[in-house]
């Protein structure tokens, strides 16, 4: 069966060998649990410390700062946004959550679950550019606002938040400030001091870790409570055995982020432009969204009009080129413009492309002609749309 041609990393993305190798002796030797006060579990501890470093590094983390090693990025998010009940607004009463209306699912139903115990929450518009402007976040806060919980970028349209002006928002305001980094970590350089959290959480699979890997980084002096209870483990923020072949993956995927960064802000973000320029080429009514914006360097969403979304990308899947409409952890593509602005239908021809510093030139030449001749022939063969006024 032909392997493909993938261009949805920010959904998944395919695991590295490295990592899959390192991780391979903690199944099968290393397979203690490092709680246990014998060798078995000692044996464990110079690979976890190495492990935590590596991970400490990434997210340019200092010593005195936490890290909890979760199952996904959705568990982080939760005990990110949980926190946020627990450890400001039953001490403080504050009550009120923000996200925006291009968030991931994860923040969203999260904060709407809160309203069940008594929270308000809000989620906000963002501008034609796809982001959320400060004055817009300076608008809808109050002095009951406890948390805003906002991804630094989106995963499907690429767009990268104006995280300085947020954050210095919410320390003027006193507001605690979740960031998920999923879709920035490994693919831009950035300070953490610019990011102004006191709260990141990130998911593995879009670092070329394993599934069911992800993190969530604590800023020293920020109080957060388990979401899982039952244990002391990880300093009593998450109860169970510490998943260390996860956390030796999740590490050695961290390593290699680190080093590949320099080839995904150019090379990638190369082959991303010239796939949008051959592609607008070669079919001129597509439309590159928010190209004015600031982007990550690996995504694109791309509208294709008169042709519907969800019909292209089964097209294409039968010609076994990978894209995306969101789902799972993501809002569908056609909401996230439609919140920004777009016209429905519009919104509802788009997909959205992600590469990876796997993605060779061939990849691209290949998927820019198949998506082109499937583009065309679906155009011959569409009905028109008619719209009835009675």
């Amino acid at each position: 069966m032909p392997l493909g041609i993938y261009l949805d990393n920010s959904t998944v993305s395919r695991p590295s060998n490295a990592t899959v190798s390192k991780m391979l002796p903690f199944f099968t030797d290393y397979w203690g649990t490092p709680s246990a006060p014998h060798h078995k579990g000692q044996e464990l501890f110079p690979a976890i410390e190495e492990s935590y470093r590596a991970i400490y590094a990434l997210l340019g983390a200092k010593d005195a700062d936490d890290f909890v090693l979760t199952s996904s990025g959705s568990e982080a998010v939760n005990q990110a946004i949980f926190s946020g009940y627990y450890d400001v607004t039953l001490p403080s009463g504050k009550n009120h959550f923000l996200t925006t209306l291009i968030d991931q699912a994860a923040s969203i139903m999260a904060i709407h679950r809160l309203e069940k115990m008594g929270t308000v929450s809000k989620l906000l518009p963002v501008s034609p550019q796809g982001y959320l402007e400060a004055k817009t976040l300076a608008d809808f806060v109050t002095p009951r606002t406890a948390m805003l919980s906002l991804s630094a970028a989106n995963g499907l349209t690429g767009v990268i938040q104006p995280m300085n002006e947020i954050s210095d928002i919410c320390k003027e305001r006193g507001i605690r400030l979740h960031i998920d980094a999923s879709h920035i970590l490994g693919k831009l350089y950035f300070e953490l001091d610019d990011l102004g959290a006191d709260l990141i959480s990130f998911n593995g699979a879009q670092l070329h870790a394993p599934k069911n890997t992800g993190g969530l980084y604590i800023k020293n002096g920020t109080k957060v409570g388990p979401l899982i209870a039952g244990g002391v483990e990880q300093a009593g923020r998450r109860a169970g055995d510490l998943d260390v072949p996860s956390l030796i993956g999740l590490a050695t995927a961290a390593k290699e982020a680190m080093e590949c960064r320099d080839l995904v802000c150019t090379e990638v973000a190369r082959l991303r432009n010239k796939f949008e320029q051959e592609i607008v080429s070669a079919l001129p009514d597509a439309v590159i969204f928010f190209r004015t914006s600031e982007r990550l360097p690996h995504c694109t969403a791309i509208a294709f009009p008169g042709i519907a979304n969800e019909a292209l990308l089964y097209a294409l899947n039968r010609k076994h080129v990978y894209a995306s409409i969101g789902g799972g952890t993501f809002q569908q593509i056609a909401l996230l413009l439609e919140a920004s602005g777009v016209d429905h239908a519009l919104a509802h021809s788009a997909l959205s492309f992600s590469l990876s510093r796997e993605t060779n030139e061939a990849e691209i030449e290949n998927a820019i002609e198949i998506i082109v001749d499937t583009v065309k022939k679906m155009k011959k063969t569409s009905m028109p749309i008619i719209i009835r006024n009675d």
